[in-house]
């Protein structure tokens, strides 16, 4: 009953209940702005000021990638750094993958999009019956996972050191057979290697065993024969 009269006195003021404070007048409490606060212009004087102190301060941005940057400021990829992927061709300039879809079948995040495509005898020879035509991995999707490198029988694709993705829009980020392709040539030119990876001493560093574009993972080397019709 005390505690309805105390309500009931002090206005409903709930605050005053819990406190034990006299409440106040809400029009009595509540400071009145001046001229100057009500047109705001002293405050939005006083913004760009500290917004014109803050673009003459040196910027706070490293570049960890660009001339300036210092060595320690620089992030260098271990041994075994899964980056970008790229495709790779042999000595011929052909491309290694011959569309059989392991890559794309075990790739768990769904990524990899393959259409195959009959392939060329005089080009690619009489036991390289298809290759890709499409060959698109979507990098929005993709958890650099290397489950494709490991299901590849071909060693046909792999992935670089390249870590530092840029782009404006989705569409930069679907890597098709050209773009994977043209990462494989950059990478092999960074490290001093021929397209094919082959290095001076006719060895491939990057391949499985040091196994050369013509063997399957060092197991055994292509079968000679002839197309036959209809193949």
């Amino acid at each position: 009953m005390s505690t309805h009269t105390e309500h009931a006195e002090h206005g409903g003021d709930i605050r005053s209940i819990m406190t034990g404070e006299k409440p106040k007048n809400g029009h009595d409490a509540e400071r009145k702005l001046n001229f100057w606060e009500r047109i705001y212009l002293v405050e939005i004087f006083k913004g760009l000021v500290n917004t014109f102190k803050m673009m003459f301060r040196p910027s706070t941005t490293i570049d960890y990638v660009g001339e300036k940057s210092r060595e320690n400021q620089r992030h260098i990829p271990a041994v075994g750094y899964r980056g970008e992927h790229y495709l790779k061709v042999d000595d011929s300039n052909n491309i290694k993958c011959v569309a059989c879809f392991m890559c794309s079948t075990a790739c768990p995040a769904e990524c990899i999009t393959i259409v195959g495509d009959q392939t060329d005898v005089d080009q690619f020879g009489a036991q390289r019956f298809k290759a890709p035509e499409v060959f698109e991995i979507d990098m929005l999707k993709c958890i650099y996972c290397g489950m494709c490198v490991e299901a590849c029988p071909k060693d046909a694709i792999a992935m670089s050191t390249t870590y530092n993705q840029v782009g404006t829009k989705r569409g930069d980020f679907i890597f098709d057979k050209a773009r994977l392709l043209k990462n494989n040539d950059e990478f092999m030119e960074s490290l001093g290697l021929a397209r094919s990876g082959k290095d001076k001493d006719g060895r491939y560093p990057l391949s499985p065993d040091g196994c050369g574009p013509d063997v399957t993972h060092g197991v055994q080397p292509f079968r000679q024969g002839v197309r036959q019709d209809g193949a």
